[in-house]
């Protein structure tokens, strides 16, 4: 490989402030791949990513024509309406555009840096939204070490019903956990696909937990937040996360994959934030966690949200998801 792709690789990472690794997922070839000037496909793939490197032969049209089929799968028209791919492109420029956007050299490196995406029926609208939470996200040139403490004791203060229904706990969660380090945006979703619940990603050295405009219960917002952050505290790696729902939050407890056990690892971190397995105890021990007073009673002694008892209550089957006590779940 000449001078010149260094210096563009350089250029890159600099400009995009990714590491080495990040490049090359997002490429989907390694380094020695690119590094052999005979390795026509790898810097092909180079320019669809990021727009250096060798010009793409007009030769490669039929080639990537046959990329359409997986390409029409991403939400196309919104992205269109939002000026992130040409209008009226076709074909192979179509191909081009939607992978420049998304910023992968190829399936293989779409499915190296949004593998997190692959667990759904949508990966590709899924992985659309990511990318437009990465593009929002601000960049960060210093190196991040989570500070243990501070983290846990925001996470601490977001749990309690100190918040009155007016207040904004996005907005207190975006503050506070921003002076920890951690960016949280929202990034409107694409219709196209089920509205996601949370997802968790690293922007260059800067965290990065993204959640959907749209409204959901403080209990959720803030089990999927939890859930986010444990990846900081427990996942050097630079791990990334994608929640659905409940349905799909939590690995099968038999699933012996790393992924999944960070992911089990994550949901319990969570779970024992929100509500500590002594208070769930001495709560549903009390026998009459039915009745609002009883509700109203533990909020102020263990100085919780009212809406986090009752969502764990339902979780663990004591009472129904039709119940009056929604009413203590707030939207948030």
């Amino acid at each position: 490989m000449d001078m010149s792709l260094k210096d563009s690789i350089r250029q890159i990472k600099k400009r995009e402030n990714i590491t080495q690794d990040e490049f090359f997922r997002r490429l989907g070839y390694s380094y020695s791949s690119l590094m052999e000037t005979a390795s026509a496909k790898a810097q092909v793939a180079f320019q669809l990513a990021f727009g250096n490197g060798p010009t793409v032969s007009r030769k490669k049209d039929k080639e990537f024509e046959k990329l359409l089929p997986w390409v029409r799968k991403f939400p196309i028209r919104a992205l269109q309406k939002m000026g992130h791919i040409p209008a009226n492109v076709k074909g192979a420029d179509l191909v081009c555009s939607v992978f420049k956007f998304m910023q992968v050299g190829s399936i293989a490196g779409f499915e190296n840096y949004y593998g997190t995406t692959l667990q759904s029926a949508n990966p590709q609208t899924y992985a659309a939204w990511i990318r437009l939470g990465e593009l929002q996200s601000r960049r960060s040139n210093a190196e991040f070490t989570p500070d243990r403490e501070a983290i846990i004791s925001c996470l601490k203060f977001l749990r309690t019903n100190a918040f009155h229904h007016y207040q904004g706990i996005r907005r207190i969660a975006q503050e506070a956990l921003l002076d920890c380090g951690i960016e949280v945006i929202e990034i409107e979703p694409f219709l196209t696909a089920p509205i996601p619940t949370c997802a968790f990603y690293w922007r260059g050295s800067r965290p990065v937990v993204q959640f959907p405009t749209t409204k959901m219960d403080d209990s959720k917002f803030l089990e999927a937040l939890f859930h986010a952050v444990a990846h900081v505290l427990y996942h050097p790696l630079r791990t990334s996360c994608l929640l659905l729902g409940n349905q799909a939050q939590v690995p099968a407890l038999n699933s012996a994959t790393a992924k999944n056990a960070r992911e089990i690892e994550a949901h319990r971190f969570a779970q024992d934030m929100l509500l500590s397995e002594a208070e769930e105890c001495e709560l549903i021990c009390c026998g009459r966690f039915n009745e609002t007073r009883c509700i109203q009673h533990f909020s102020g002694l263990f100085h919780v949200r009212p809406g986090i008892l009752v969502e764990r209550l339902q979780q663990q089957g004591k009472i129904s998801r039709r119940t009056l006590l929604n009413d203590f779940k707030i939207a948030v």
